[in-house]
This record gives structure tokens, sequence and C-alpha cells, in this order.
């Protein structure tokens, strides 16, 4: 009897993981999941990568059994996980410090002085991105700089997929899409810039080999073997970053096109054939999860994550249905009430690590339930803004794809509609990320010829739902924009986050 074929997808979130079983139709058959908690100590946000190795043998163990069970040939293993995070391994990839997560802010003061070596626009046009504290470069340098035993013992600084990979096959590499998130990358050629090195007064040496996304890095270890189960033929395929596996999840792979992922934090991206720069550095570039392609991306640090949060503390043991009926019972525009959604920080377009949330405008006649409208509300003209600006360097979006676990609820949906004053597009499977690494997966293995053709025979006839902006809620929204940048510029302005920060 022949067995059915299948590819696991391994998705490193920063709340859990998740490995998913799919055939080659792209239906999934089984999902193992498990949640871990990143340590948050002010803006210092680290993460036991114990909680990754422990997850992973674990979920692809569950996964193996299942499909030894059933009957199923797992023949690849496609890898994508968050990005810009650094983990300090020696040479037998011994973990040596916490991964400090792309969340984590403490080097801020690091990026001062590259710029008296290289000015900021001059990084920008190498590598698509501003000099931040979000990505890995500054991570590495406060190593070196507070650090500077463990930076000497330091034989690799990887990234969180670069660890998966290296747990599953002993070897230490990285593909594009994450190397472009460490500010070291050129991002027109690909390849580590020896300037940019240099500027961050960096070795080399201790960076990993980079490949094209989509690549196959090898088999099985005998250690990963043991863990799992899993046989040793199987190969391990570097997918890319999670934003841009979802960007092709989502069928982002024309010019025009834009996505809309809200996890933890929310992504904005738009699909580019060639470089495209904001001469502002308000939004970024980046490599695609398809080899020699480009994305234009804006971020949100904060934007699931505070919905999350506001239930715990205001709705205690209610569940996610009480806060939602809420959400619906209150009128569009919360009753005036306004969220500024910078809880940690602001990436995109503001890059503040110093700003801070904001609930403005509150009487006593608002309750909770309008506090959370303007939650969901302040994420979607945050989200706006970055639309707004992607959309004057690429051209007019005409619809919005919109996936992740916020789209599940359809008030938000409309939300979004309304707020963007555009069509957003929902598929019935929120499911974007993983869809795309399978899609990588089966361009590497050859079973489609490209990314789009992948799409359309996975995914293309998909039932979606589309939600179209209500006229009326036009000026509403626009106002209630529009006052949220001059609420923002108030307080910077004024230095009042600067003066709030100091202890």
């Amino acid at each position: 009897m022949n067995k059915e074929k299948a590819i696991a997808i391994v998705d490193v979130g920063t709340q859990s993981m998740r490995t998913i079983l799919y055939n080659k139709l792209g239906e999934s058959l089984y999902t193992s999941q498990l949640p871990y908690s990143p340590i948050f100590h002010g803006i210092e946000v680290e993460q036991d990568p114990r909680t990754w190795k422990d997850t992973l043998y674990a979920t692809l163990k569950d996964i193996n059994d299942y499909a030894k069970k059933n009957k199923i040939t797992i023949e690849s293993i496609s890898l994508t996980s968050q990005r810009a995070s650094i983990i300090p391994v020696n040479r037998q990839g011994k973990v040596l410090y916490n991964a400090i997560t792309w969340q984590d802010r403490r080097s801020y003061e690091e990026t001062r002085s590259v710029k008296e070596k290289m000015s900021m626009l001059d990084i920008y046009h190498k590598t698509g991105l501003r000099l931040d504290s979000y990505f890995s470069a500054p991570k590495m340098k406060w190593v070196k700089n507070n650090m500077p035993e463990l930076y000497e013992e330091t034989f690799k600084f990887i990234g969180v997929q670069d660890y998966v990979a290296y747990l599953l096959t002993g070897r230490f590499v990285t593909d594009v899409t994450q190397a472009a998130r460490t500010l070291l990358m050129d991002i027109h050629r690909f390849e580590w810039d020896d300037d940019l090195i240099q500027a961050f007064d960096l070795d080399k040496s201790k960076l990993v080999e980079i490949v094209k996304p989509g690549t196959s890095i090898g088999t099985l270890s005998e250690q990963a073997v043991e863990k799992t189960g899993l046989a040793k033929e199987i190969d391990v395929i570097l997918a890319g970053g999670d934003q841009q596996c979802a960007a092709v999840g989502l069928n982002v792979l024309t010019e025009g096109t834009l996505e809309a992922n809200i996890g933890t934090g929310s992504f904005i991206i738009a699909h580019a054939e060639k470089p495209v720069f904001d001469e502002n550095m308000r939004v970024l570039l980046s490599a695609s999860a398809v080899p020699g392609k480009w994305v234009v991306e804006a971020g949100l640090l904060t934007s699931g994550n505070i919905y999350a949060w506001y239930r715990d503390q205001f709705y205690k043991e209610e569940t996610f249905d009480n806060i939602n009926q809420e959400v619906i019972n209150s009128p569009a525009g919360a009753k005036g009430l306004l969220l500024v959604p910078h809880f940690k920080g602001s990436a995109a377009p503001y890059w503040n690590p110093l700003s801070k949330g904001v609930f403005f405008n509150a009487t006593l006649e608002h309750n909770r339930g309008d506090f959370a409208r303007s939650v969901l509300e302040g994420i979607a003209l945050e989200m706006a803004e970055n639309i707004e600006l992607i959309a004057d360097l690429i051209g007019y979006v005409d619809i919005i794809h919109a996936a992740g676990g916020l789209t599940k609820f359809p008030t938000f949906n409309q939300i979004q509609a309304d707020v963007f004053n555009k069509a957003v597009s929902v598929y019935s499977s929120a499911e974007a990320t993983a869809l795309g690494a399978l899609i990588s997966a089966l361009v590497s293995k050859g079973v489609y010829k490209t990314y789009n053709e992948g799409f359309q025979s996975l995914r293309g006839k998909a039932q979606k739902v589309t939600y179209h902006a209500d006229p009326k809620n036009r000026f509403l929204y626009t106002k209630m924009l529009r006052t949220k940048k001059q609420l923002y510029h108030a307080l910077n302005d004024s230095q009042i986050y600067t003066y709030m920060s100091m202890k």
C-alpha cells in the first residue's frame, strides 16, 4: 500500500511553536502546538532557547507519531520563524546566553556610535533598514560592549530559525530573509557587507553562511533522529522569515499587492520587483521569500498582544467572546476614545523606542467595551498610516489581504476596511505563514515551477470574505487618524516621552 507523502512546517512564533503536517495538495493533516513565553524586564526581552529546543523535538515527535499511525511518509521539514533575535552559541552549538529577542530595546545606545562611522541614510540604502535596536547587529554590539567575555566565547550569533536549523541538521546557516533583518547584509547583493560589519565593530567570523530562501540545507542529524523518531533521510528547507512567508501565503507576489498580518505585532508588506526606498526611512526594504525579489515592509511592535493584555487585565476570567461582544456594542469611534498603540515603543512610521501607549479623550461616559474597541481601532489606525506610506512608494493599492489571529473577529476586519478605506480580503483559513513555507518547500522540491503557481494550486480557489469600507465612517476615521498623528507629535515634540523614560 502506497503511503501518503507529506511535508512538516515548523513555525517558530513569539508565543508558541507550531508544527503542521501538510499533504502536497495543501491540506492540513495535523497540528502540534506548544506555548512558551518571553521574559520581559523593562525594555529587555529575552527567551530561554531551551524552550525552542524542547518544543521543536516534542512537536516533531508528536507529528511523527501521527504520521506513523496514519501511514504517512514525511519527506521534508520546512522552517519559518520570527526574525531579528540573536542567540550566542559556541562551536558545539551550546547556547551561551538567553536569546535577545526582536522586541528587546536595550541596545538603543549602541546605535549612536555607529552613526559616527556611517550615516543613517547610507545604512538605509545599503540594508533597507533603519539604524535601530529592533535589529540584530545593535544587539550583537551590546553583547560586545557589556559582556565582552561572552562575546569572545561566542563562535556564532544565530537567529531563531538558524538555531532550529542547527538542532535539526548540525549546520550553522541562515537565509537571506533572516540576514536581511540584521543590519549587516547588503540588500542589493544579498551578501554580508564588510563596511557594515566594520561600522558595528563586529567580527565577520561570528556570522553564519547565507543561502537563498527555499534552500535544502541537509538531512536530519543523529541527535534529531533520536529525539523525534523521524527518518534520517528527511531534508530540511529554509523557507524564510515568518512575515515574508506570510506574504507568499497571502498571494503578495506581484506589484500592487499588499498584506496586513496581525499577530503579536502587526506587519504591512508589499511585493517589489526592485529595491524601493523611502527617503525619510519610515518603512523598510527586506529580502522576499521569493529568491531575487524584495518586500517593502512596515511593522507595529505591539498589536494583538495589546488586545490580549486588555482582556487579561479588565475581563479576568472572561473569554474573548465577552470582550468581542462589548466591542460590537460600542459605536464606531468608541465615543471619541483614541489609542496610541506604542506599548513597547514605536517601529514604523515613528521609530521611537521611548514612545508609550496612550488612551486619550477618556470620559466618565466610556465603559470597558469602548476601551476594548479603541484598542482595535488604534491598531488599525497605526496600520493605516503605514499603508499610506507604502502606497505612495509602490503605487495604488486596491485590496489588502489580511491574516492573523485578530482576523477571526469579523468586526475587526470591518474596522480595518473602514479605517484603511480599502477592501480587506480574509481567507476562510487565517493561516498564511505556514502555507507560504509549504509553497517554498514544494517549489524547492520541483512540485511547482514558481511561487505563484504554487499559490494558485493550493489556495487560488479558497473561500474568502471581502470587507468593504462603510462610507458613513470615512470622515470619522480620517479625523481620528489626523488626531492620532497630532497627539503623537505633541507628546514627542514636547519631550514628554524622554522625560518619562528618565530614571
